[in-house]
């Protein structure tokens, strides 16, 4: 009877305690996770939610690598975004619009959300193997020689004669680059020019250029340089013409087709010369169209306007040049061609008679020096 009272009153007394601890629980803690969730020092970063209007308030969420068995709730799963490189995890468990929060709800599996989505990879494009390209020497030695007839080698009115002209020439050519768009473009040029019939013409050439090339757009360059050119009698070495010229051109390359290229260009010239009466301000407009009948034959057709208006003398020329010309590359370095052009216009000084025709053929040698 006394065990039966004390057991009694024990259970009073634990009920009593209970229904205490209850009523001064509030109601707000209950719904509240295990502060130990926001105690450990795992960040993860931004949450990807673009089916869910609630990133915002995801976007940071502070949860342990282990979560305490004690809690009894799985771990926040973790998804790997392979597009940003971060790492990101599915909302709260807390949080209403967590699935896991709704009945009968089961945690995301890594595997089966890969397998359901499929790993979202950055591919890059294949590089394409373009055929490795010769190198352009910066130095190198041309040796050209070619003959032609002219119908007219004096362009004087009452002086009018016909000859055959050959001319051989050796030039230095230096074209280093001097940054990813920019080259320097400098040659030395030394020359013989002998008629076959009017010896009393001959006479000796030298020429000196140094400019700078700049790349402006996709085949478009522009070059701004100074030449030099000496003519010299063959008989006495006497100096016959010394012209020092500032030059400007620009030039534009566009392949129409696999085989079909037009090259056009722009000069500006202004030459002062020795004797002054040579003296002249230039303007050239043209343009080729080259055509690759095989891979080691060209032909070319090309038009040339040109403006001379001399600064010394009472006298304006216009000259219109309509060329074509079949070129043969023996190799890279060595060809031979043969040309036909004709020039005509007209001059405001009367004694001036600019046409001519000409036929001729040459062959050139490049020699690479390094």
């Amino acid at each position: 009877m006394r065990a039966s009272s004390i057991t009694l009153y024990s259970l009073i007394t634990l009920l009593a305690w209970d229904i205490s601890y209850v009523n001064a629980a509030t109601p707000g803690e209950l719904g509240k996770t295990s502060p130990q969730i926001e105690s450990e020092d795992f960040v993860v970063s931004e949450l990807d939610t673009s089916k869910s209007n609630t990133s915002d308030e995801l976007a940071k969420f502070t949860v342990s690598e282990t979560v305490p068995k004690k809690l009894d709730i799985a771990p926040p799963e973790i998804i790997f975004d392979d597009e940003k490189k971060n790492i990101s995890q599915l909302p709260n468990p807390g949080e209403t619009n967590n699935p896991a929060s709704f009945p009968d709800a089961e945690p995301l599996d890594e595997k089966e959300v890969e397998e359901e989505l499929g790993e979202i990879r950055y591919i890059k494009p294949r590089a394409v193997q373009q055929p490795p390209q010769p190198r352009q020497p910066d130095v190198q030695l041309l040796l050209r020689s070619s003959t032609f007839s002219s119908s007219n080698i004096t362009a004087v009115d009452f002086l009018q004669r016909s000859d055959t002209v050959f001319v051989n020439s050796a030039t230095l050519l230096a074209t280093p680059k001097l940054g990813e768009e920019t080259r320097l473009v400098a040659s030395a040029t030394g020359g013989l020019t002998r008629f076959a019939t009017k010896g009393e013409f001959n006479y000796n050439f030298l020429s000196f250029n140094a400019g700078i090339q700049q790349r402006i757009a996709p085949g478009m360059y522009g070059q701004l340089g100074w030449v030099q050119d000496r003519l010299y009698n063959q008989n006495n070495s006497d100096r016959i013409l010394l012209d020092d010229s500032v030059r400007l051109t620009i030039g534009r390359q566009d392949q129409l087709s696999k085989r079909l290229r037009l090259d056009s260009f722009y000069d500006l010239r202004a030459s002062f010369s020795e004797p002054k009466e040579q003296s002249r301000v230039a303007n050239s407009l043209g343009a080729r169209l080259r055509y690759d009948l095989t891979p080691k034959l060209q032909g070319g057709l090309d038009y040339r306007l040109t403006l001379k208006d001399y600064t010394n003398q009472d006298r304006f020329d216009t000259q219109h040049q309509l060329g074509v010309d079949l070129i043969y590359n023996i190799n890279k370095d060595l060809f031979i061609g043969s040309s036909a052009s004709y020039l005509f216009g007209s001059s405001s000084a009367s004694s001036i008679d600019l046409n001519n025709f000409s036929l001729g053929v040459n062959i050139g040698l490049n020699v690479p020096l390094f």
